[in-house]
């Protein structure tokens, strides 16, 4: 039995629609990166979940309107369900060559040392806000954007410990496709 045009063509196109949307989803870059170095005496290795994003808010909330959204899967780690931090930027921030802000610990946080580039510091572990009571907050940080544009952000953050322990994060993400 064949269809008539008029109906095998409309069918033709949505399938085509449909494929390309996953075809375009599988080869669409996801966020990459990672958490390197030594956390409660032991070395660690620490992957970026793929879907950590730069996030454009036109709403303003609870949320800033600009942040880094990144989320590490911290295997091997019992006590640790997730690693991770919300980079709170000011709006428009851009960066086409290395800019570093150092992050300080304050009253159980780490905050910025000057807002011209980012504003707040959020640590995470799994769905709570926060460090964890040991190693604690790191005694002190700093945050590299390599790259920050509308679209992309790219870069590293490092948390010293006061037991010694050290992680470097890398982060290369893109805008969050949803917002």
């Amino acid at each position: 039995m064949s269809l008539p045009p008029r109906v095998v063509l409309p069918l033709l196109a949505c399938a085509l629609c449909v494929s390309s949307c996953f075809w375009l989803d599988d080869d669409f870059p996801r966020a990459t990166g990672e958490c390197r170095g030594t956390h409660q005496g032991r070395r660690v290795r620490w992957p970026l979940d793929e879907y950590s994003s730069l996030v454009h808010r036109s709403v303003q909330g609870e949320l800033p309107a600009t942040f880094i959204d990144l989320d590490y899967t911290p295997e091997d780690e019992p006590v640790l369900e997730g690693f991770g931090v919300d980079i709170h930027l000011v709006e428009g921030a851009r960066v086409e060559q290395d800019r570093t802000v150092n992050l300080l610990s304050r009253q159980g946080q780490l905050v910025p040392s000057e807002r011209s580039l980012v504003t707040a510091w959020v640590g995470n572990i799994g769905g709570d806000t926060g460090y964890l009571s040991v190693p604690g907050v790191p005694v002190e940080g700093s945050v590299t954007m390599d790259e920050l544009s509308p679209w992309v952000a790219q870069g590293r953050f490092v948390y010293r410990y006061s037991d010694g322990g050290e992680l470097t994060c890398t982060f290369d993400v893109l805008e969050s496709p949803e917002e």
